[in-house]
């Protein structure tokens, strides 16, 4: 789905040093951790079935994917996770989702994940059952990897991204207590664990547990998000079905021969910040950063780099504060990433080796997506947190190159 395993992107003023807060924060810690290894689980089924260094050993042209569509119901609890949150605690949102999925049924993707990727869109309603949060509308790209239990019986895991109109934000006079969102148009994150029962030729009936979370990054305060575990049910129509593939799986190691990949970029993003007069203003992030990653596997990368950055509104924070530091960071990260073909998905654990201020732990976290646009050049996205305290999202562009191999 994380190091520290953590995708949320609240931006909490308070820092943890109360009880109160604690407890919250160890229950969405778990909740977290549980997201993290579905995540991760889902990403990689899925960059299986579209990695470039597959082998198609059937030697037949690829099989269609499986058509979908489903509809279901969600009724689930808010997760009031800090302080700020707590006149939402008690409520029992409900949601109705449909969806329309592609499912690979190959020998290529059998032979690489021994499961069944699915992708598709998700549309979904919810309901958030109090009125300083209101309602919802989704639409979302999911990525399943679906695992064979039986003849008739499956269990899958699902990652959800995508974007939501929320009726209820934010406003100084109208709704001044919601500190969840602040923005009609959120980030909307969900990952989910299901059981599939077939019907008959045509029919699933999908019992679901999920994690939602909705979201503008920071973009504008406040920003706490909201966060609501839910149980689900649905049923699912397939207009194409046949028999899923099942034989042995390949354990060819073609990665030991793929040589150190290195990349040097720049990131950067116009940060939210606040002057001395104490007006908000977006100020400029930017850095550079360096690092070397070998494949270790079908679809897993290991990484070690170094970044060092200038952040402006770090700048005006310590002036607020009349501390006098320098706003520059450096920090070393060790890496993992999974391959999809094309797109990188990266976790990356930091640690300062030059941080001069006083307002963060000495240990971060990155988590990222990253496309190669051709052999060396790539862009990306990437998510920087304490602990689960977002601190930015930054763009970045790379220039990537191999390690030449020696002749013997």
């Amino acid at each position: 789905m994380r190091s520290r395993c953590r995708i949320d992107l609240d931006f909490p003023a308070t820092r943890f040093t109360n009880p109160f807060i604690n407890q919250g924060e160890m229950l969405e810690n778990w909740y977290k951790l549980i997201l993290c290894l579905i995540a991760v689980n889902v990403i990689a089924a899925h960059s299986t079935a579209q990695s470039n260094n597959s082998i198609d050993t059937s030697g037949s042209k690829k099989a269609k994917h499986i058509f979908s569509i489903g509809a279901g119901i969600q009724h689930g609890f808010i997760l009031a996770h800090s302080r700020a949150v707590q006149n939402t605690k008690g409520a029992n949102p409900t949601g109705i989702e449909i969806s329309f999925g592609w499912q690979r049924n190959d020998r290529q993707t059998w032979d690489l994940c021994n499961c069944f990727p699915k992708k598709g869109l998700l549309l979904a309603y919810n309901d958030y059952d109090v009125w300083i949060l209101g309602k919802s509308f989704s639409a979302a790209y999911f990525l399943e990897s679906a695992y064979k239990l039986g003849s008739k019986t499956f269990f899958s895991f699902r990652g959800v991204a995508g974007l939501s109109y929320l009726t209820n934000p934010f406003d100084s006079v109208h709704n001044p207590t919601n500190q969840s969102y602040s923005s009609p148009v959120g980030a909307y994150l969900m990952v989910g664990i299901g059981l599939a029962w077939l019907i008959n030729e045509q029919w699933w009936l999908n019992g679901t547990i999920n994690y939602q979370h909705n979201s503008n990054g920071g973009l504008r305060q406040p920003n706490k998000g909201i966060n609501w575990p839910t149980a689900g049910l649905s049923v699912i129509y397939q207009s194409n079905p046949r028999p899923y593939h099942s034989a042995p799986r390949s354990k060819e190691k073609f990665w030991k021969a793929v040589p150190v990949r290195w990349d040097a970029g720049v990131f950067g993003i116009a940060k939210r910040g606040t002057d001395e007069e104490g007006d908000s203003y977006r100020m400029p992030l930017i850095g550079v950063t360096i690092q070397a990653a070998k494949q270790v596997g079908r679809i897993n990368m290991l990484s070690l780099g170094a970044e060092v950055y200038g952040d402006k509104s770090l700048q005006m924070q310590l002036k607020r504060d009349s501390i006098e530091a320098s706003p520059v960071r450096a920090g070393l990260l060790l890496g993992h990433e999974f391959l999809l073909g094309k797109f990188i998905f990266s976790q990356r654990l930091g640690v300062y080796i030059f941080n001069q201020t006083p307002y963060h732990d000495p240990v971060y976290h990155r988590w990222g997506i990253h496309y190669f646009m051709n052999k060396h050049l790539g862009v990306g996205i990437q998510i920087k947190a304490h602990r689960h305290v977002a601190d930015f999202v930054d763009l970045r562009f790379t220039y990537s190159w191999r390690q030449t191999q020696r002749k013997k």
